[in-house]
């Protein structure tokens, strides 16, 4: 007879439960005060749970912000694949590559803020940015562009490593400073994006793909 499966521990289901209430509470509560300005009291109070158990849970709020982010991780590694279908176009699959962070950074850029701000302050944050959240774009891109090399789309001597490196930070450059900080026009941004993968698809493809684009430009 094959066992019946184990219903997870009630005293567990609670804890989970409690520790993924706060951290979207905390996550609204930053986006909406900042972090310096957001008490764990708020959070708590948002969360429906004891302000202790922040403290018990995540060691106060800086160990909170971390939660968020490995939880944010998780869901980009786990979701990037079904966001982004694979492209049998280089150009179209660098743009997509440029153009998605771009309109998650301006629907998220109070959050974003805050991200940004405490990974200068906070070297856990910032370690935990880079590896996981960027670290996980970076890796994407490269797999992408690997398939396409594969493919015979882009040079057999290009290193698609640094150059997905290069499309994460242009990107985060776009998508952040140029919108969030610098306050420019988003639609002027998204053409400045196309513009630049086109660009890119210049710099890096193989000689068949440059003439097959030239031959279905002229079609």
């Amino acid at each position: 007879m094959t066992a019946e499966p184990t219903a997870p521990e009630r005293g567990k289901h609670d804890r989970d439960q409690r520790q993924r209430c706060l951290i979207d509470a905390a996550t609204e509560t930053f986006a909406e005060k900042g972090f310096d300005a957001a008490t764990t009291r708020e959070v708590a109070e948002r969360a429906g749970c004891s302000e202790g158990l922040i403290h018990r849970y995540f060691g106060g709020k800086s160990g909170l912000l971390l939660a968020i982010l490995e939880s944010r991780a998780d869901a980009v590694m786990e979701t990037l694949d079904g966001a982004l279908p694979g492209q049998t176009d280089l150009a179209s699959e660098i743009e997509q590559l440029l153009m998605d962070p771009v309109l998650k950074y301006w629907n998220e850029r109070q959050f974003m803020r805050v991200c940004v701000a405490r990974s200068v302050v906070d070297a856990d944050i910032g370690r935990l940015v880079g590896e996981r959240l960027n670290g996980a774009k970076v890796r994407f891109n490269a797999e992408r562009l690997r398939h396409h090399q594969q493919a015979g789309r882009v040079r057999s001597d290009v290193d698609v490593d640094a150059v997905a490196l290069a499309l994460s930070g242009f990107s985060f450059s776009s998508g952040f400073f140029f919108q969030v900080v610098f306050e420019m026009n988003p639609p002027d941004i998204q053409d400045m994006v196309r513009h630049t993968a086109e660009i890119i698809t210049r710099g890096i493809e193989s000689e068949s793909n440059r003439k097959g684009r030239e031959t279905g430009a002229s079609t």
